[in-house]
C-alpha cells in the first residue's frame, strides 16, 4: 500500500470556487497543507513565495491558460503539475504533457479518483526524491543531478523538468533492462497505466531530442517493439536493439 507523505504543500490554482472547496475538502482530510490562487497572477505570487510539492492547474483561467504556467513552475519550484481541464480532446491532454505536466485530468472529476491519482502522485514522487538524494546519478557521459534536476552531457549543461528528471533517473539507474510503459507509468505519472495512455511515449521523445544526436535514430533510448523502452548505455547494441529505434 502506497503511503503519502503527510503535509506535503499543494497549491490549487482555479477560479472556479465549487472546484476549490471540493479539492481542498480531498487535501485537507489527508492532512496536507494548501494553498489557492484563482488566477495566473495569483498563482505566480503563490510560486514565488512559497514551495510546493504538488501545483493542481486550471487550463483555462480568468487571466489566459493555464498551461502557459507550467514553465514558471518548473523554473521556481520544479514540482509536479496535474492539470484540470473541462477539455477532452487528447491533442489538449498531449500539449499539457508535452509541456511538463506529469497528469491530464478531465472535468467533472470524480472525488476518489483524484484522491487516489494525488496519493499515489505523491508518494511515488517522494520515494523517488529519496533515491535520487543520495547523490548524483552517473553513467557514462550521462552526469544526472536529480536535487537540481540538471544533467551533465560532454560539454553541456541541460536543466531537465521534473518528469524529464524522473524518467532519466530511471533509466540511467536501470540500463539494460526493458521497462514497460505498465511500469513505468505509476512512477512517473502515479496512475496505473492504460493502453491509450501515451504520456510516457511524449515524455520519450522529449528526453530523445535533449539529450540523443539524432533522436529519430537513437542511440540510448531504444524502443523495444511490443515491450517498452530500454536504456542502452553498450557501444555495439544488438541487431534487435538498433532495429527497434527505427520506430519510435
Amino acid at each position: 500500500m502506497l503511503m503519502t507523505p503527510a503535509r506535503s504543500r499543494i497549491l490549487i490554482v482555479d477560479d472556479d470556487a465549487v472546484t476549490r472547496a471540493m479539492l481542498r475538502g480531498i487535501l485537507g482530510e489527508a492532512g496536507h497543507h494548501v494553498g489557492e490562487a484563482r488566477t495566473s497572477d495569483e498563482a505566480r505570487a503563490a510560486i514565488r513565495n512559497a514551495a510546493w510539492d504538488l501545483v493542481l492547474l486550471d487550463r483555462r483561467l480568468p487571466d489566459g491558460d493555464g498551461l502557459l504556467l507550467i514553465r514558471r513552475v518548473q523554473e521556481s519550484c520544479r514540482c509536479p503539475i496535474i492539470v484540470l481541464s473541462v477539455m477532452r480532446d487528447e491533442q489538449d491532454r498531449m500539449l499539457g504533457i508535452g509541456l511538463g505536466a506529469v497528469d491530464y485530468i478531465s472535468k467533472p472529476f470524480n472525488a476518489n479518483e483524484i484522491r487516489l491519482r494525488i496519493r499515489n502522485l505523491l508518494a511515488s514522487g517522494r520515494r523517488s526524491l529519496d533515491v535520487a538524494m543520495d547523490g548524483p546519478i552517473t553513467r557514462g557521459p550521462f552526469r544526472l543531478h536529480p536535487a537540481t534536476r540538471t544533467l551533465s552531457l560532454g560539454n553541456r549543461t541541460l536543466r531537465l523538468s521534473p518528469s524529464e528528471t524522473r524518467l532519466l533517473a530511471i533509466f540511467l539507474t536501470h540500463a539494460g533492462e526493458v521497462l514497460e510503459r505498465e511500469r513505468l507509468t505509476p512512477r512517473i505519472c502515479g496512475r496505473d497505466w492504460s493502453y491509450e495512455d501515451r504520456a510516457i511515449d511524449v515524455l520519450v521523445a522529449r528526453l530523445r531530442k535533449r539529450i540523443e544526436d539524432d533522436p529519430k535514430n537513437p542511440r540510448w533510448i531504444v524502443t523495444v517493439h511490443g515491450d517498452g523502452y530500454c536504456f542502452c548505455d553498450a557501444d555495439e547494441e544488438t541487431g534487435d536493439q538498433t532495429a527497434s529505434t527505427r520506430s519510435s
